[in-house]
């Protein structure tokens, strides 16, 4: 027999978010893989140059020859792969390919630039500084982890060759012109420096004014998207608030004519008018219950918790709360009471919306409770965070039902033990939800299907020393 399943907290699956840095990423390796054509042609004309025309001795113009046709065709590969996929910017296997040749791509850079450096004068050679465009280039492609490793092989890869030359492993070269003399400065050398520091301030410029003007591009497009979804935000608060007003009264009057024909004022009514009045209450009532959900919800948007939120007494607040459900549990023989572990510290909060919300948690509870059921609302506090926890041996939640549960117009069918139907819109954990989460702090249900359920609410407390970061509760 397969064990039961172990309670879990519910809580929502949120669908991959493509971050900025990652749409861009394609289109950077693609701009970096033609600079690197680029600066392979500038290998090879470099040592041709350098070699006939700038008269540098004993430079291997050869060996640069082969490391920029190397280049080339690494490169061409590189190229090959980004410019099929940079374009695939919410593709997760495009991305994972394009981290993965970039990371290839990067080894070999490291391995070409210290292959080159020692060809071009070793440590002394005034190529060295490329390495630090390397840095640069991990730091704004990569993640932070990612920079650091490929920050920490190049270090390695350039005190390797400090070191080898040092201990005499490897043989040092000094192509007359390339590298710095002892006598006064060499024309020569002068030239290459001019060069080499021309070459990489260009460089190191384009990228850095090429990444933060992508930065600048995307923050003008999220502020639009920011400012449009704040303006469609106040429109649709606005026509909310409008329209719930103006159906409060008309619905309001209506119910308050159709008690007055239930309770005869309008003369004697026969059993099937009567059924037909209350059926249309009930109606109206439910309606007066989504209408009041939805004001909540407009609340909530237009309410600055901060503001408005002061101290509040949990154990107090759950105490009237039982008091205030006694009959409606009553009415379904369910045993309705209250636990409070030990001393409960004051939250801050706004203690109408909290109330809500916990009020939200034991109505489900003594509706989905078949008759005869207990329900125990419960408050703990392991520091720094206070627990409220509604408990119940009713129907119980699949774990596939526990993963929707707080989104919004979801009903969950019911299933195993019978309970009376129960209407309603599908905002009420929704709500719970919304209200916590303004609050700081967090919401969950553990349920077995057929066992019950205990949903809880967690606020954070006072805090000081001693205080548990990550409380472990025990249900």
């Amino acid at each position: 027999m397969n064990p039961p399943e172990p309670k879990t907290a519910a809580h929502r699956e949120l669908p991959r978010q493509v971050l900025t840095h990652s749409r861009l990423l394609g289109e950077r390796m693609y701009q970096h893989s033609v600079i690197r054509f680029l600066l392979a042609f500038t290998i090879i004309a470099g040592g041709l140059v350098g070699k006939h025309l700038v008269g540098v001795r004993n430079l291997d113009a050869t060996a640069l020859t082969v490391l920029g046709v190397v280049v080339l065709f690494y490169n061409a590969i590189a190229w090959i792969v980004t410019r099929s996929r940079r374009v695939e910017q919410d593709s997760q296997e495009a991305e994972q390919v394009l981290l993965r040749t970039m990371y290839g791509a990067i080894v070999v850079d490291y391995i070409i630039l210290t292959v080159g450096i020692w060809i071009v004068g070793g440590t002394r050679s005034p190529f060295l500084a490329f390495y630090l465009l390397h840095v640069i280039i991990s730091g704004i492609l990569l993640s932070r982890r990612a920079a650091i490793t490929f920050h920490a092989l190049g270090y390695g890869m350039l005190a390797m060759l400090v070191i080898g030359e040092w201990s005499g492993l490897i043989p040092p070269n000094t192509p007359e012109g390339a590298v710095a003399g002892s006598g006064p400065l060499d024309g020569r050398y002068a030239i290459t420096v001019l060069f080499v520091y021309g070459l990489l301030f260009l460089l190191t410029g384009f990228l850095l004014v090429t990444f933060a003007n992508n930065l600048r591009n995307a923050e003008r497009r999220i502020r639009r998207a920011n400012a449009e979804l704040t303006r469609l935000s106040n429109l649709r608060r606005d026509f909310l608030d409008i329209a719930l007003h103006n159906l409060q009264s008309p619905i309001g009057v209506a119910m308050m004519h159709l008690r007055n024909l239930r309770d005869g004022l309008g003369g004697q009514i026969n059993p099937q008018q009567m059924q037909w009045i209350d059926r249309s209450l009930d109606r109206l009532g439910g309606l007066t219950g989504f209408m009041r959900d939805l004001q909540t919800l407009s609340t909530l948007e237009s309410m600055s918790i901060e503001k408005q939120a002061a101290e509040v007494d949990v154990a107090a607040l759950l105490g009237q709360l039982v008091d205030d459900f006694t009959d409606a549990a009553q009415q379904h023989d369910h045993d309705l009471h209250l636990e409070i572990e030990g001393e409960i510290p004051r939250v801050r909060a706004v203690e109408v919306l909290l109330r809500e919300a916990v009020a939200n948690y034991i109505s489900n509870a003594i509706k989905y409770s078949p008759d005869g059921g207990r329900i125990t609302v419960r408050a703990r506090y392991r520091a720094p965070t206070v627990r409220i926890e509604v408990e119940d041996d009713g129907i119980g939640l699949s774990a596939e039902d526990r993963g929707r549960l707080f989104s919004e117009f979801v009903r969950i069918r019911q299933k195993g033990k019978p309970v009376a139907k129960v209407q309603g819109t599908g905002l009420g954990l929704t709500i719970v939800k919304r209200i916590i989460e303004a609050h700081g702090g967090g919401i969950g249900v553990e349920s077995e299907p057929g066992k019950g359920s205990t949903f809880w609410i967690e606020l954070v407390g006072p805090t000081g020393p001693g205080a548990a970061a990550d409380p472990v509760w025990n249900s």
